[in-house]
């Protein structure tokens, strides 16, 4: 491509992709806030020709005050023709002032509205990508981008706004400079216009800088968080890292921020500079009506009316194109957004592979078994498998415990079997149908899994277990059956305001728990899901072994009529199963009751007597 081609597509570029992005833009908007946006449109235009109307009355006001005043005053003068276009600029005025007040106020709104509607969109959309890509580090790197730049959506609906009315508005005063010759608007215009290009050139390099530095930006967030976190801080005291994360934020979010000042100085710069050639082509025509009023030519109100169109003309191109250059960068960073709500939820390695045509919903009532068949499984961007060649069968409604040293593969068992991923070889089973052949929702509601790094919900205690069912969530007697089944029940009442209490510290009225208590609330919120299949991912680590042993106690005998599945590294507990699975890095080793894997004398008994050994 030749310097002149590139120069070309460089100046067409803006157009392009505004043309692109736009319309979509516009939808947003409309879909946000469709009524106040037309509302505001319109309350804008009518307050956009007011200061027009007040120039073209003021030269009426003065050119009478001349006239009156070249024919002697006195009580020859017509006072009622000489003050009703002083009330008239009054009226204009006051017009303009409501108009202004009700725009500034719908264009805030519109913004708001805006901006609320695209945040709603990236949440949605990132709930219905699998959970491959939150493990993808350039999907995470989008969806940040596009969270942080959600102002754009506020900023581009009142941008869009003030476009038309400042289109509005210089329209009406060029047509007012026109009385004092056919060519000052023209004058104007092209002293103003290079403002224009120049701000699309700035805002490309911002957009390019922006996606150059967002690593380092989002590392400086990352560390301003952790150095403020509660959780963190006593960590960071008491092994002095303050320090360390200071320097480092500093180091980040200098790299960010060195580029952006200097192109921020640059823009300003060349502001300046055609700044001033705008005020050379206003001040031509402020000369041109003097010569020509001294020449007897126009008036002296065409004088007055000169200096104030040509001057807000000035003043109106300046803003209409710095809006229009802040209107493309927008514009092209809104294609951030764009781009994340296009994701395909199948482009990221490790999603969940499509549903077929006729996925077949989950039985309400198991009869069969879960069955693994020869299952690998790597995590998405690893060579490493994590569960490797791993074949068994848990029947319904029987008990299984999963052991094994961390890193084993046990956490991903449970992640496959929710079908959180697929297996990267094999199949896994339930009832005698691939899982990949059932409705993913009518599957994910009949398994209810409680992690160890299960969610802290900072609402009420009320919320915090019935989010194990959402559907039943006002259904108060069965949130208070989960509390007590889960171990929650008392100390939920010994709250201040019982279940209405707001747990943890994010809100001034919030309650605190220990990591026990804690755990009796997830554990309240696992019972509370009606599901055929309960797993329990070590959720009780807090928990000392006589609380523990209670829980799984109540437990086993809650879940007798369900398939129940635990993972705990506790053998007093691991005991009571049904069923149990030894895995070791990756691999299924043994399987078999406790008292089985005992006369095996294998990996689970020298396990079993390690820990034994240290109650004796």
């Amino acid at each position: 491509m030749s310097d002149k081609e590139g120069s070309g597509f460089a100046i067409l570029r803006p157009i392009a992709q505004i043309i692109e992005y736009y319309p979509r833009c516009a939808r947003l908007v409309w879909d946000a806030a469709g009524a106040h946006a037309v509302l505001a449109i319109g309350v804008s235009i009518l307050g956009a020709v007011v200061p027009a109307a007040q120039v073209w009355i003021t030269k009426i006001v003065i050119d009478n005050v001349v006239s009156a005043v070249s024919d002697g005053g006195g009580a020859a003068v017509d006072w009622i023709g000489l003050l009703i276009p002083v009330a008239g600029v009054f009226g204009v005025w006051i017009l303009g002032s409501i108009c202004s007040a009700a725009a500034t106020g719908l264009q805030e709104k519109v913004g708001f509205l805006a901006g609320n509607h695209s945040q709603y969109l990236i949440l949605r959309k990132a709930a219905q990508l699998d959970i491959a890509f939150f493990e993808n580090s350039v999907f995470f790197d989008e969806m940040e981008k596009a969270r942080s730049e959600i102002f754009r959506s506020h900023n581009l609906a009142i941008l869009s706004l003030l476009i038309v009315s400042s289109l509005t508005g210089l329209i009406a005063m060029l047509a007012v400079l026109l009385s004092v010759h056919w060519a000052a608007p023209i004058i104007l215009l092209v002293t103003a216009a290079p403002q224009v290009i120049v701000g699309g050139h700035y805002a490309g390099r911002r957009f390019s800088l922006f996606g150059a530095r967002a690593s380092n930006r989002r590392m400086a967030e990352y560390l301003s968080r952790i150095l403020a976190s509660r959780e963190a801080v006593k960590e960071i005291r008491i092994f002095a890292l303050h320090e360390e994360l200071l320097r480092r934020f500093r180091n980040f979010w200098e790299l960010f921020s060195k580029e952006t000042l200097r192109l921020r100085f640059a823009e300003e710069r060349f502001g300046f500079l055609l700044g001033l050639i705008t005020m050379m082509g206003t001040a031509s025509i402020w000369a041109y009506a003097v010569v020509r009023a001294v020449g007897g030519h126009i008036s002296v109100g065409t004088v007055a009316l000169a200096f104030q169109a040509a001057e807000q003309g000035r003043s109106g191109f300046s803003s209409l194109f710095r809006n229009l250059g802040l209107f493309y960068e927008h514009t092209i960073f809104a294609g951030i957004l764009f781009r994340f709500l296009d994701l395909d939820p199948r482009s990221v390695e490790g999603a969940l592979a499509p549903p077929p045509a006729s996925p077949v919903p989950v039985p309400d009532r198991l009869t069969q078994s879960i069955e693994f068949r020869n299952v690998s499984f790597r995590y998405p961007g690893s060579d490493k498998y994590v569960v490797k060649n791993v074949s068994f069968t848990i029947r319904v409604r029987e008990s299984v415990a999963i052991v094994g040293e961390n890193g084993a593969g046990k956490t991903t068992v449970v992640k496959l079997l929710a079908r959180f991923y697929d297996p990267t070889e094999g199949a896994i089973y339930l009832d005698g149908r691939d899982l990949r052949e059932y409705d993913l929702a009518s599957l994910r509601r009949q398994i209810g899994v409680i992690f160890q790094d299960f969610v802290r919900y900072d609402l009420s205690a009320k919320e915090n277990v019935g989010f194990g069912q959402v559907d039943l969530l006002d259904d108060d007697d069965r949130i208070e059956r989960a509390a007590y089944e889960g171990g929650a029940s008392d100390l939920i009442k010994g709250l201040p305001k019982g279940y209405d209490t707001v747990l943890g510290k994010e809100f001034d009225e919030g309650v605190d728990l220990s990591g026990g208590e804690w755990q009796k609330i997830a554990l309240s919120r696992a019972f509370m899901k009606e599901a055929e299949v309960l797993i329990l991912d070590e959720p009780t680590a807090a928990l000392d072994a006589f609380a523990e042993r209670d829980v799984f106690s109540r437990f086993a005998e809650l879940t007798s009529d369900r398939t129940a599945i635990f993972i705990s590294h506790r053998f007093s507990t691991v005991r009571m199963a049904d069923h149990i699975l030894v895995l070791q890095q990756g691999e299924l080793v043994e399987q078999g009751s406790h008292e089985q894997l005992l006369a095996q004398d294998g990996r689970y008994a020298q396990m079993f007597n390690t820990q034994a050994k240290q109650y004796r």
